[in-house]
């Protein structure tokens, strides 16, 4: 099975990154890829629970992210939870914090890497 790691850096409002990001990750495992999304940075927000969207024009993704966690992986870097003032508990069903072993892996066997 090909296999696709999407990594998500950006924040999920102020631009379509981190829609494209949660979109090219969910849609390939409906091709049965393999796929993983990696947030790491500012990512991480887009896996926060209780996102508010507000008058940003722009959809929230943590439901998203729980629908999807049954097709594909979804992980968050730890150094970049705890950067942003983040914890685990603040994260949506479905989001498993990774020291960097899972990335470090998922870089070296994914056929097709995506950054966002």
């Amino acid at each position: 099975m090909d296999s696709l790691l999407v990594i998500l850096r950006n924040p999920p409002y102020g631009t379509v990154n981190a829609a494209e990001a949660v979109r090219h990750a969910g849609g390939a495992s409906g091709f049965d890829y393999k796929s993983i999304l990696y947030l790491i940075d500012a990512g991480v927000f887009t896996a926060k629970k209780g996102q508010d969207a507000a008058d940003t024009g722009f959809s929230g993704l943590g439901e998203s992210l729980e629908l999807l966690s049954d097709e594909m992986e979804v992980y968050v870097c730890q150094k970049s939870l705890k950067e942003h003032g983040l914890c685990e508990d603040d994260l949506v069903e479905g989001v498993t914090a990774d020291d960097g072993t899972m990335l470090d892996h998922a870089l070296k066997s994914a056929q097709t890497v995506m950054i966002y």
